[in-house]
């Protein structure tokens, strides 16, 4: 069976984002993270991302594959390029009781914990998910739908915005697995539930 890694990045006090949704401002990724993130990426073939998520994120690298760069950055990096090209491979999935099926997105709008437990069953590589705290914390109460949680820790505080793990309601042990450091004082953490 497939694997399903939570995928996000966060800040030091555990926000995935502003209390408005938009991302924080100093955002530590250089190269060497971009790398680690490109190796991370090619273990996967499906993305699954919360509405929100989908939102902000697939548009700007959809635009990054066509070979274009975004008006909001001054320059696309060769690690950029590479990571639109393993994205672009991607099968995406949006969870979004909005949004209608187009440029090859896929929509689950109900059963969505059903409908990625059909996903780990088919054949293929590891699915991501990156979502906001509510749909997580649906997702992270089904017993072994998510295998793996991966966060990238930014050098950032914010006090206030959306909790990543906000919304749980319940305990969620996790086992440190992996953790590396990068120059830019970003740290990922691979955690898998634990006991």
């Amino acid at each position: 069976m497939r694997k399903l890694v939570f995928f996000v990045h966060a800040t030091l006090d555990g926000f995935m984002a502003k209390a408005d949704g938009d991302l924080w401002e100093r955002f530590a990724w250089g190269e060497e993270e971009m790398a680690f993130n490109n190796d991370f990426f090619r273990t996967a073939d499906t993305w699954v991302l919360g509405r929100r998520m989908y939102e902000v994120i697939v548009p700007w690298w959809r635009e990054v594959a066509r070979g274009a760069t975004p008006e909001d950055t001054e320059h696309v990096t060769a690690g950029d390029r590479e990571f639109a090209a393993l994205f672009a491979g991607m099968t995406v999935v949006a969870v979004s009781r909005t949004l209608e099926e187009q440029d090859g997105t896929h929509v689950f709008g109900a059963d969505v914990a059903d409908r990625i437990l059909a996903l780990k069953q088919q054949a293929g590589k590891d699915i991501l998910l990156s979502c906001g705290p509510a749909l997580l914390a649906e997702l992270a109460q089904r017993p072994a739908l998510v295998d793996e949680y991966l966060i990238i820790v930014h050098p950032a505080a914010l006090g206030s915005g959306k909790p990543m793990f906000g919304e749980l309601g319940h305990e969620l042990p996790l086992e440190l697995v992996e953790a590396q450091s990068f120059p830019g004082g970003c740290v990922a953490l691979r955690y898998r539930p634990g006991p």
